[in-house]
């Protein structure tokens, strides 16, 4: 009777384990499903469509004397609205309103339409600049950036402090996907990839001081 008994409680035994096993694997399936299912609900709510393409757009007819020397803010003719510093690579440089006729990566760093001014409750501001070694190359030392770099934006009389926490490649094709959390203010930079000429680079900075 003790043996049968014995017998009974491994087979008890065994059945719980099992039990307990294949509810181990379902709550583990469940909870993995609904991660991606947050993940994607979530992905879909910082996802930005913009159009860029830098191939494209107005050619401005300059004479030589003024592609030799660029006309800049305080003259009267670009009127930059604001300027990005990012001191790490020596970047310095104006941008202008999105109506003004130089808003474009041959002339400035190009203010992109669907960008809200650092002073928009959890904007995003969105500039694309030329890589290169041209002298309109603003970007073109971009790719030297690492996660937790800083940019400064100065917008009406405000210095806006933005630190990098994204970076990724899009496909170069006239439109490009910002990922973003929307919970924040970010600054969004775009230029060509790095030695390549399908792809282009966006560069998510999230701000962690303004004043």
């Amino acid at each position: 009777m003790l043996r049968n008994l014995s017998k009974n409680a491994k087979i008890t035994i065994s059945v719980l384990f099992a039990f307990m096993g294949l509810c181990l694997i379902c709550f583990t399936y469940f909870d993995s499903m609904k991660v991606k299912v947050f993940d994607n609900k979530n992905r879909s709510l910082v996802e930005q469509v913009v159009e860029f393409d830098e191939d494209a757009g107005q050619e401005l007819s300059l004479s030589e004397d003024e592609e030799e020397a660029p006309v800049t803010a305080g003259n009267g003719r670009y009127d930059y609205i604001g300027y990005l510093k990012i001191s790490e690579i020596n970047l310095d440089k104006g941008f202008t309103s999105l109506d003004n006729p130089y808003n474009y990566v041959n002339y400035n760093v190009q203010l992109i339409k669907g960008s809200d001014m650092p002073n928009v409750k959890n904007g995003n501001l969105i500039l694309a600049g030329h890589n290169g070694t041209s002298s309109v190359g603003y970007f073109n030392k971009l790719h030297t950036l690492n996660l937790g770099a800083t940019a400064q934006v100065v917008y009406n009389n405000k210095t806006y402090t933005y630190k990098l926490v994204d970076i990724y490649n899009v496909v170069k094709d006239g439109t490009v996907e910002i990922t973003r959390d929307p919970r924040v203010k970010t600054l969004t930079l775009i230029t060509c990839t790095f030695q390549s000429n399908t792809e282009q680079t966006v560069f998510v900075f999230e701000l962690i001081n303004e004043g």
